[in-house]
């Protein structure tokens, strides 16, 4: 992988929907060379996948919060596998994160309500293995997913 590949890779996560011959404007290369240097990058998993970023405020989850969970070490995967199945209408969890330190793991949630996180938080406390939880609200965000001010 050389800087070139790096640009490329730097114009996607701004903008996964770039065409190659887009990128090879912008970075005055060929078309083909862009889609070689693509191919490449996605073959060998530097490139994992395109998605696209979704503004959850206009789907009504506009309360987004972050959950610490302590779990018992030895049911920690068992305990993730079931956070991240647990279906409620209006409550999306959109990351699990495992941790080093005195909390477990972190969840990135949003909810339509407090109702919806308390349900949530009800359905977490009852997986046997999950000790404790602390949730935090988030006030706004400034930087997430390549965007500033989302």
């Amino acid at each position: 992988m050389d800087e070139l590949d790096i640009r490329i890779l730097k114009l996607l996560e701004e903008n996964g929907r770039l065409s190659h011959e887009e990128i090879g404007k912008l970075l005055h290369i060929s078309r083909p060379s862009v889609h070689q240097r693509v191919g490449k990058l996605e073959k060998s998993g530097v490139i994992k996948g395109y998605r696209g970023i979704v503004d959850w405020s206009k789907l009504d989850q506009k309360i987004k919060v972050m959950i610490s969970v302590k779990v018992v070490s030895q049911g920690f995967k068992e305990a993730a596998e079931q956070i991240i199945r647990i279906q409620i209408p209006g409550v999306s969890i959109i990351e699990c994160q495992r941790l080093a330190g005195e909390w477990c793991m972190l969840l990135k949630v949003r909810v339509t309500s407090p109702e919806e996180l308390t349900l949530l938080l009800d359905e977490i406390l009852r997986i046997p293995d999950i000790k404790e939880t602390s949730t935090t609200f988030i006030l706004s965000t400034i930087y997430e997913d390549g965007l500033k001010g989302v």
